[in-house]
């Protein structure tokens, strides 16, 4: 293996960035609500700081451009000294030249080429900023996202730590049996093997659960051993207020920040073909200059002057022939304005698809969600009947197995499905191009305020 420098060591040693991620708040000790959550990953997570970097720097492109628009004043100095020794005096000299000069030119006409280039940027940097605020909403999904996923992956953990405690019992119940002279060993196996196997899944539960925290503590701007817990989320509203999903999708069009990003991206494009144009024809230029210039001789005499001179003009710059550069580069430019164009036509068909799919989603969890609680309550009902019926004699350990196994994977479809409920919700708020947690008051109608 390659061995670094001991000068690269020493820098890795002292890595500012890491040491200001574990300069952030470590071990909270109050549980965090997911709106709390939310201000912290706005004030660490580091990629809307970096969508606003990028969005000022296409600003400062932007001024670039525009000091186009302003004539360009440049000053000249040189100083020049040349001296020659010689033993003969009329060979000796000994000169010394100092001058100034100011030049100031200005474009005055490009055919629109000055104005597209300043439009392009302008569009360019709008485009940025509508990343900025999608990098928002962005990271308002990736919380919710991580806070249902860790809320989810501890439900798990209690789900599998039910598991054991149920297959403890079946175990139990069938070793009663045996001892009493009324069972088998084969049940005490079977329900053994179960019992295992609920202990096995436990592990794996508590493994995810740390995962997921890790996930969420990574959105947060948090190194993954910060000590932090969450506030159980509140009961999520279970239907969406009367409103027809072509309504949703025309709202989508018109807030979703990609989407407006987009269409910037296709201006820039089109301004930049008329920035191309204008590079086809002349441009016409005015512009002046004024010097001054001292000589001083040190010779076989001595002389200085003192020069002053003034200069005006009127330019005009045409490229007549350029092997077709300038018209290869402008049908370059179309090109790409026609295909930003197909772009952006894609990107709204998909948002169309990507609302109607959350909303059907968000609804299909309902009914999940519902039935998922029916199973569950018949589940438990089963497993109950059957342990007793096993204890009693009425059952065999194959009845009491099954419905044990019922129960456990009710108990999974319940927590998935609560899980599936809270992000489809999340899911389509995003969609929708909704700014933040007030998306959920655009789609439920309650103020999210309420749920705290």
């Amino acid at each position: 293996m390659w061995t670094a420098p001991e000068w690269e060591k020493t820098a890795k040693s002292r890595d500012s960035i890491w040491e200001s991620i574990r300069g952030k708040g470590r071990d909270i000790t109050q549980p965090l609500t997911l709106y709390e959550l939310v201000g912290i990953a706005l004030r660490n997570n580091p990629d809307t700081r970096e969508a606003w970097q990028n969005a000022r720097a296409a600003e400062a492109k932007t001024k670039q451009e525009q000091g186009a628009s302003y004539p360009q004043l440049t000053g000249e100095m040189d100083f020049t000294k040349d001296k020659v020794v010689s033993n003969r005096e009329l060979d000796k000299k000994n000169v010394r030249d100092f001058g100034g000069t100011l030049k100031a030119t200005y474009l005055i006409l490009d055919f629109g080429g000055r104005s597209a280039d300043i439009e392009q940027a302008t569009q360019l940097t709008l485009e940025a900023n509508f990343l900025f605020n999608q990098a928002i909403q962005d990271l308002f999904l990736a919380t919710s996202t991580g806070y249902y996923s860790y809320y989810s992956s501890k439900a798990n953990v209690e789900a599998a730590e039910a598991d054991v405690e149920s297959t403890r019992k079946s175990y139990e119940a069938a070793q009663t049996r045996l001892t009493a002279g009324l069972g088998v060993k084969l049940d005490v196996l079977q329900s053994k093997s179960d019992y295992d196997e609920a202990l096995y899944s436990l592990e794996e539960a508590k493994a995810s659960r740390q995962e997921a925290k890790a996930n969420l503590a990574k959105v947060l701007g948090f190194s993954a051993d910060t000590d932090f817990e969450i506030v159980d989320p509140a009961e999520l509203p279970t239907d969406i207020k009367e409103e027809e999903v072509s309504d949703l999708i025309e709202e989508a069009l018109r807030q979703r920040p990609d989407i407006a990003a987009a269409r910037a991206s296709l201006r820039a494009k089109e301004a930049a073909v008329k920035s191309a144009n204008s590079d086809l024809w002349p441009t016409l230029n005015v512009g002046g200059s004024m010097g001054s210039a001292r000589y001083d001789y040190f010779g076989a005499g001595k002389a200085s002057t003192v020069d002053n001179a003034y200069t005006g003009y009127l330019s005009v710059e045409w490229d007549i022939f350029d092997g077709f550069k300038n018209l290869a580069v402008r049908r370059e430019a179309q090109a790409q304005a026609d295909a930003e164009r197909e772009s952006l036509m894609q990107t709204e068909l998909g948002a169309s698809a990507d609302v109607w799919t959350k909303y059907y989603n968000f609804k299909t969890s309902v009914k999940k969600r519902e039935f998922s609680e029916a199973y569950y309550a018949s589940a438990t009902e089963s497993y109950e009947l059957a342990l007793q019926g096993y204890k009693a004699g009425l059952k065999n350990i194959l009845d009491l197995l099954e419905a044990q196994r019922s129960l456990s994977a009710a108990r999974s479809r319940l927590i998935q499905s609560e899980h599936d409920l809270f992000v489809s919700l999340a899911e389509l708020v995003h969609a929708t191009g909704a700014i933040g947690l007030k998306g959920e008051k655009f789609i439920t109608g309650v103020n999210p305020q309420d749920n705290r």
